[in-house]
């Protein structure tokens, strides 16, 4: 789901450098280097048969990428473990053993896509085709590309026999478009099979300029919380012609104003504070000093400021939880009273809230007793990973060897991904997406013509490789 990646500017080194608590350090330990070209035609005959695998979703039919999957596994004589948590809907995680001295580190890529019925494609949407430079399919960037790396990776260490101090897992998802039920399935039946303490997963990575070069690392830490609620409100029926005071959609069209009146507390959480002190001296202006007011202050963001970065329905949603009207319903004819109105209200939590605390909030603005609230099943969420730790430490150290100087930007994505579920179980996962791609590129997913440069599939193996080596290597 890398729609909802929060574009930014680029930033210095030195903010980054300050905003995660790291500095560059020496290149990685000296070994033989593997055949990157060679792994990105592999990838790109992979990524091929998975997108012509046609795993829309709904209905799914992840078992067919699985099935994939599983022969490169078997070839590549790697232990793997297959799932099934619904009719044609299966899981893949492969396991590549450590000698236990250091906790696992998971590389996770779903293997659902959006649909693309109804869209008008350029290209045929389950054929990777190459057209200007660029590979153009379904699940491209939206996470059959990801998924592809990932084994790719997977393989070169077997092959390059890299002593490893941790067991480096790989696991293929489904149903992370509409809910996650494939990664709950295993959290929920065979949690160990995937336990981490660094989890490297699709929501952030690479972004490139128009002319195709790096401009920053965008290192997603932490999501904000996807949730619905249903207003209620009742009333009794009767003639249109007798008009009565309690008439539903009239109760229910308050409560969605006392809603669109009031906003949440604004509050600055660590992963806010450090991507506004990376933003705040390229912003420039009124915007930059009201991000950096934001960074520096101790406390909530200063009055002052947040009226500035208020203007900015994008900045806003940073600071604090956000709840909308989406959808309304009510009466049954236009000459009878409505016995009932419903309205639903889409909420993006902010990661260190939960529903039920927005549940209450919500009861607080309306105000009614007379409005029923319903929560629908909570969507999943997380506190946010630290910005600190070996995962962190290991990005930074690989950017600096692979770009010098590339700034890498902390972000909270309004989005969700299957992150949102391991974070709830004390897992650190981190949204970086290695393959490198323009912001362009990036609204395309779940559009028309989802594509990726046809030249990124190198590096982003070198780059994914090089940082699994970091993380999981026994040092030397």
């Amino acid at each position: 789901m890398r729609g909802s990646r929060v574009v930014l500017p680029a930033a210095t080194a030195a903010a980054i450098a300050i905003a995660l608590g790291s500095s560059a350090v020496a290149p990685s330990r000296a070994e033989a280097a593997p055949d990157y070209a060679a792994a990105a035609t592999s990838a790109r005959k992979l990524l091929g048969e998975l997108i012509a695998a046609d795993t829309t979703n709904p209905p799914g039919n992840e078992a067919r990428a699985v099935a994939i999957g599983v022969e490169r596994l078997k070839a590549a004589g790697i232990h793997y473990r297959v799932s099934t948590f619904a009719e044609g809907r299966q899981n893949l995680v492969a396991r590549l053993k450590g000698d236990g001295s250091a906790k696992p580190v998971l590389m996770i890529a779903h293997i659902d896509v959006v649909g693309a019925e109804g869209q008008d494609w350029s290209t045929k949407p389950h054929e990777l085709t190459e057209k200007d430079g660029f590979l153009y399919g379904r699940g491209t960037g939206d996470d059959l590309g990801m998924a592809a790396v990932e084994l790719e990776v997977l393989e070169l260490l077997k092959k390059q026999k890299v002593p490893l101090a941790r067991d480096v897992i790989l696991a293929w998802t489904g149903d992370e478009e509409s809910g996650g039920a494939g990664v709950r399935w295993i959290l929920e039946h065979e949690p160990k099979t995937i336990e981490a303490e660094v989890v490297l997963n699709e929501g952030g990575g690479l972004v490139l300029g128009k002319d195709g070069k790096p401009v920053r690392v965008d290192l997603q830490t932490a999501e904000k919380t996807y949730q619905d609620f249903v207003l209620i409100s009742r009333g009794p029926t009767g003639h249109s012609s007798v008009p009565l005071p309690e008439n539903a959609i009239y109760q229910l069209a308050r409560a969605l104003g006392r809603i669109a009146e009031r906003s949440f507390p604004a509050r600055t959480l660590p992963v806010t504070r450090a991507n506004f002190a990376a933003r705040a001296d390229l912003e420039g202006g009124e915007t930059g000093k009201a991000m950096r007011a934001v960074a520096e202050a101790p406390g909530g963001p200063p009055a002052m400021a947040r009226a500035v970065l208020d203007r900015d329905p994008t900045l806003a949603a940073n600071l604090r939880t956000t709840c909308v009207a989406t959808l309304i319903e009510g009466g049954t004819r236009v000459n009878a009273l409505p016995a009932e109105a419903r309205a639903t209200i889409n909420c993006r939590i902010l990661p260190d809230e939960t529903p039920k605390d927005v549940r209450a909030e919500l009861e607080k603005i309306i105000d009614d007793p007379g409005i029923e609230i319903e929560m629908s099943d909570e969507f999943g969420f997380g506190e946010p990973s630290p910005l600190e730790g070996p995962g962190p430490k290991a990005i930074a150290k690989v950017v600096e060897e692979m770009w010098p100087g590339l700034p890498i930007v902390p972000f909270m994505s309004r989005g969700a991904t299957d992150s949102r579920f391991l974070r709830a179980k004390g897992m650190a996962a981190y949204g970086i997406e290695p393959i490198g791609t323009t912001e362009e590129d990036e609204r395309r997913a779940h559009g028309v013509d989802e594509r990726i440069p046809a030249n990124q599939l190198k590096p982003a193996i070198e780059f994914l490789y090089r940082l699994v080596v970091e993380l999981a290597a026994k040092k030397s």
